[in-house]
C-alpha cells in the first residue's frame, strides 16, 4: 500500500478535475436539449417538460462521475509522472479533446456508419495520436499547463451551477419514477 501513499490527490485538485470533466459533457447535453426544446414546448405539459429536461441532465451527471472516477483510478495505476503530477491540467485537456472528438462524431455519424472497416482504423489512429500529442504538449510546456489550469478554475463556478440543475433533475426523475 505504500505505492499509493504518495499519490494522493488534493481535494482541490479532485474538485477542479470534476468540474473540468463535467463542463463539456453538460454543455453538450444542454445544446442537445435546446435543439429539441421548441418541439417539446409545443406538445408537452410543464411536468413532462421538466422530466424530458431532467433525464439528459441526470445522464450528464452520471457520465461525468463515471469518467471522473475512471481518471482518478488511472492516476493511481499509471506512473505518477504520466498523470498524477499534473492531474487537473492533463485530465481537463484530455476530456476536452474527447468531447471535441465526440461532438465531431455526432455531427458526421451518418457518414461514419457508411465507412468500411479499413476506413475506421485511420480515424482511430488519428484520435490516439491527438491524445498523445495533447499529453506531450501539457507535459512539456508549463505555460500551457498554467493556461489550462486557469481556464479550469474559471469554468468551475459555471460547472457547479450546472450541478445544481443536475440535482434538481435527479429529484424530478426520482419523483416521476416513484409516482409512476
Amino acid at each position: 500500500m505504500g505505492i499509493f501513499k504518495n499519490r494522493r490527490l488534493s481535494p482541490g485538485d479532485l474538485s477542479l478535475s470534476f468540474g473540468a470533466i463535467a463542463f463539456p459533457i453538460h454543455v453538450w447535453a444542454i445544446i442537445n436539449i435546446l435543439a429539441i426544446f421548441p418541439a417539446w414546448l409545443l406538445r408537452l405539459t410543464i411536468w413532462e417538460l421538466a422530466g424530458a429536461i431532467s433525464y439528459p441532465l441526470v445522464d450528464a451527471l452520471l457520465e461525468s462521475c463515471i469518467l471522473w472516477i475512471g481518471l482518478v483510478g488511472l492516476s493511481y495505476v499509471l506512473p505518477k509522472k504520466w498523470l498524477a503530477d499534473k492531474f487537473v491540467t492533463l485530465s481537463s485537456a484530455l476530456v476536452w479533446l474527447l468531447a471535441a472528438w465526440a461532438a465531431l462524431v455526432q455531427f458526421i455519424y451518418v457518414q461514419i456508419l457508411q465507412w468500411e472497416p479499413q476506413q475506421v482504423l485511420p480515424g482511430l489512429l488519428l484520435v490516439a495520436i491527438s491524445f498523445g500529442l495533447v499529453t506531450w504538449l501539457v507535459q512539456r510546456y508549463g505555460r500551457l499547463e498554467g493556461l489550462i489550469r486557469r481556464l479550469t478554475q474559471g469554468l468551475a463556478v459555471l460547472t457547479y451551477f450546472y450541478l445544481i440543475f443536475d440535482l434538481l433533475g435527479l429529484a424530478v426523475v426520482i419523483i416521476r419514477n416513484l409516482k409512476g
